[in-house]
This record gives structure tokens, C-alpha cells and sequence, in this order.
């Protein structure tokens, strides 16, 4: 019973007002972070499709595709999250990319299927498909 005029909060109400924020923190992190690399996978997915772009648009010229890891006459770079690579021949190409092993994208899950690597294909074909929000 409090005396009357008394202020503030016992050292009980604190203790269960932290365990509930605790809870509720752990609760939320493991959404957060695959909200983030989600975030990621489509700023990969966006990459990809960019340099899909240019490799088309460089085989409309030149009747073929560019040279492997080359766009716009220069190497593919890659992100603090990605590498990314290609595999040309004259009439078709493969573009991948790969998380890197210092970023947590390594973790990327959907559904039970790795989206640590992502790739597309002259042909449009993109794989895994899940990943791609397919």
C-alpha cells in the first residue's frame, strides 16, 4: 500500500515493464532482420536487372553481348552485400549475384530456399524464382 502522496514506480513495476519489453524486442528483431535482407535482396535484384539493361542494350548495337563482368566499358563493381559476375558468350549470358560471406545476406531464407544467389539469364530466366518474388 502506497503512503499517500507518494510518487513514482516500485523497483516490481520496473522489473515486469522491462521483461515485457524484452519479450516483445525479441519478438521483433528476427522480423527486422529479414526485412532487411529483403531490403538488400531487392537492391540486388534491381542491380541484376540494370545491368540486364546494358547487356541488352549493348547486344542491340553490336550484335552481341559485352565481354564477361563488363558494362558501359567498364568491371561490374561490387556492393557492400554483393558480388556480382557474368558468363558471356556472343548470343547469350548469365548474371549473378552472390552474397558476400562478411554480409549477413549469407542468411537470406525465403521459404526454405537459399537467396544467396541470385541470377538471371538472357532469356529472362531467373532463379531461385522464390527469391525474386515469384
Amino acid at each position: 500500500m502506497k503512503k499517500q502522496g507518494t510518487k513514482g514506480f516500485s523497483l516490481l513495476e520496473l522489473l515486469v515493464v522491462i521483461a515485457i519489453v524484452g519479450i516483445l524486442a525479441a519478438m521483433g528483431y528476427p522480423s527486422y532482420l529479414n526485412s532487411v535482407r529483403e531490403s538488400r535482396r531487392s537492391e540486388a535484384i534491381t542491380e541484376l536487372l540494370s545491368i540486364q539493361a546494358n547487356y541488352e542494350a549493348y547486344n542491340a548495337e553490336n550484335n552481341a553481348y559485352p565481354a564477361s563482368n563488363m558494362v558501359s566499358g567498364g568491371p561490374i563493381n561490387p556492393t557492400n552485400n554483393y558480388s556480382y559476375s557474368t558468363t558471356t558468350t556472343a548470343n547469350s549470358y548469365t548474371l549473378t549475384a552472390t552474397a558476400l560471406s562478411t554480409s549477413d545476406q549469407v542468411n537470406d531464407v525465403q521459404n526454405g530456399t537459399s537467396c544467396a544467389t541470385l541470377s538471371i539469364n538472357n532469356t529472362g530466366l531467373k532463379s531461385p524464382t522464390i527469391c525474386w518474388g515469384g
